[in-house]
């Protein structure tokens, strides 16, 4: 397949319009050249898709060739073994396998085959459906625990532009693009859009309401055993060979740019309510930072009275006679009948917007999205096919020419120190307090100076040191050492203020490594660590013997089977050959003073 793209020549500025239409186009073609490949799977099974799988799943009553089942096409009823008595997975387990674009905040098609058992019988058992379930192969931890926060977070910001720099600084925290305000979730992302049409007009604050719901939580395997979706595998199998931006992009738009490590199953909730800046301002005695805190619950339940002065600011603002504040809210999980009643709250009737949100959030266990994802980039997924290692590279060169898609160096800068960003092809502006307009070009600056053009200075400033000098906005890729696994985002970012923007990430032990083992015991094969399956076998050097078990195979628990306790060399027999007396001296160790008992009758 030949894949054609066509760039963006020039982002839609403040105003201007979008690109429109598909920006791919594909053609058939016959291959010239490709990476020599072994015929069938060698030890493997085949599936018609090509896909190989172990022999060990092959009529095992489980269809784990994906799409055609070939794995129990022609088994004899002889031959045929059932693996589990059980075969319902634990409800929306597919969510757990799908592709994450970590720019826009959206899931993108499944990258890891949920539906395949592995041939393992493990199962799970829930007490709200009281009932057990089966768990997939490619899951390595599955916890059925509601966990509801009873108290909703509130956030008052004076601007949009406070509120963005705000997440951006929260997206670093939890392993995301400090500098793409979609990066976070999907809400973030379509808050972009309809935020922008309300700042033309008037300047705003936000008071930002959210919440979460989890019924589940999960930890998908490394990616050295997952197995892979099967039209996902075959997407993997027909990239070129030799670099083409055009048709690894498309797989990024297909799959996204990264894929889930771990997260929850739930809910989300967030509601971003746009108070008149001017008519807040009227109402100066007023502390929103005292009043964001635990004890401002006006909302939803009865406010305490330093929080009234608050209360009524935000009723004279939303001006609204019948003190309904609209806001608009961004919902992941539950059902979608509940939205509309989440748009709006009454700020005279808190036990009525409790109701609300609580009618959705039991409807949360029945409808629950992946929220609270952890993510590992996608490029750790290409394997078993043509040049995996090579593709591997280019998946991960791509997504860097991707990030730079996104970059606000396409847009002209914003007035009055306005925050550029781009939304899908246009740019946009993001504007301070009392300030607004398309390009923040209305409004007086307070406390800086009007008309004020903004750089980017993620374009211009450079990171000087010892050595390497990176751009602001350059990324850099952290890996861990042979036998642990990154978790987390192994991205680093240089920030406008010249340091390192990093998220959480640590290294995970994925190997078994062996103990300390006691003087003269040998270990072969020798080495720092060992997969999941290898065994490795210990001896006695010096013609002494083991005591214990010879053999130990490294479990998926990553501990070793049989455990390595007790384990010593000891002197083979009973009975030692003592030397002359005269000759104890140039013997090492003083054989004679270590012996004890009576010495055998000599042979």
């Amino acid at each position: 397949m030949k894949t054609r793209r066509r760039s963006i020549a020039v982002y839609g500025q403040y105003g201007g319009q979008p690109c429109v239409g598909s920006a791919f186009e594909t053609q058939s073609c016959e291959p010239t050249q490709g990476c020599p490949t072994e015929e069938g799977c060698g030890e493997r099974f085949r599936c018609f898709s090509g896909q190989c799988i172990s022999k060990s799943l092959v009529c095992n009553g489980d269809s784990d060739c994906e799409e055609d089942g070939a794995d129990e096409d022609r088994c004899e009823d002889s031959e045929s073994r059932t693996s589990c008595d059980i075969d319902k997975p634990p409800p929306n387990i597919e969510l757990t396998g799908n592709g994450y674009n970590a720019l826009t905040g959206q899931f993108r098609n499944r990258v890891i085959n949920t539906k395949s058992f592995g041939g393992q019988c493990r199962k799970v058992f829930s007490g709200d459906g009281k009932d057990f379930y089966r768990l997939s192969g490619n899951i390595l931890s599955y916890t059925f625990q509601v966990k509801v926060d009873n108290d909703f977070n509130y956030e008052f910001y004076n601007s949009s532009w406070s509120y963005i720099k705000h997440t951006s600084t929260e997206h670093t925290s939890s392993r995301k693009r400090s500098s793409f305000f979609s990066s976070s979730s999907s809400s973030s992302h379509s808050y972009t859009s309809s935020f922008n049409e309300i700042y033309k007009k008037k300047s705003y604050q936000l008071l930002v309401v959210q919440n979460t719901v989890e019924v589940a939580q999960f930890i998908n395997n490394n990616p050295e055993f997952l197995q892979l979706a099967e039209p996902f595998w075959k997407e993997l199998s027909h990239l070129p060979s030799l670099y083409d931006y055009s048709a690894y992009r498309r797989l990024i738009d297909r799959y996204g740019t990264h894929y889930l490590q771990s997260g929850s199953l739930g809910g989300e909730y967030r509601v971003l309510f746009y108070v008149d800046s001017g008519k807040v301002k009227q109402s100066d005695s007023v502390d929103e930072k005292t009043c964001t805190s635990s004890d401002f619950h006006f909302l939803y339940k009865s406010s305490e009275q330093k929080c009234k002065e608050l209360e009524e600011a935000v009723k004279l603002a939303s001006g609204n006679e019948k003190n309904v504040l609209r806001g608009v809210p961004f919902v992941r999980g539950g059902g979608s009948g509940f939205i509309a009643g989440l748009s709006f709250l009454q700020l005279d009737n808190p036990a009525g917007n409790r109701r609300r949100y609580s009618a959705w959030a039991q409807s949360v266990s029945r409808l629950p999205q992946v929220i609270k994802q952890k993510l590992t980039p996608l490029y750790e997924l290409v394997k078993e096919v043509p040049c995996a290692s090579v593709k591997r590279l280019y998946l991960k060169r791509a997504l860097e020419e991707y990030l730079d898609e996104f970059d606000p160096c396409h847009c002209r800068p914003c007035q009055n120190g306005g925050l550029a960003t781009v939304g899908d092809t246009q740019c946009q502006c993001h504007c301070k307090p009392y300030t607004f307009g398309v390009a923040c070009e209305q409004g007086v600056l307070v406390g800086n100076q009007a008309g004020l053009w903004s750089l980017s200075l993620h374009c211009l400033t450079f990171l000087t040191g010892e050595g390497t000098v990176f751009p602001v906005g350059k990324n850099i890729v952290y890996t861990c050492n042979e036998g642990y696994s990154l978790i987390g985002d192994p991205v680093a970012r240089c920030g406008e203020n010249l340091q390192w923007l990093v998220g959480e990430m640590y290294c995970q032990r994925i190997a078994c490594v062996l103990p300390e083992l006691a003087n003269g015991i040998q270990s072969q094969p020798h080495k720092p660590f060992y997969s999941v399956g290898e065994k490795v076998t210990l001896s006695c050097s010096g013609g002494m013997s083991l005591e214990g078990p010879s053999s130990f195979l490294c479990g998926s628990s990553l501990k070793w089977s049989p455990e390595m306790k007790n384990v010593q060399c000891v002197q083979k027999g009973m009975w030692f050959l003592c030397l002359l007396k005269d000759s104890c001296s140039q013997a090492s160790g003083g054989l004679c003073g270590d012996l004890h008992g009576s010495v055998p009758p000599s042979q």
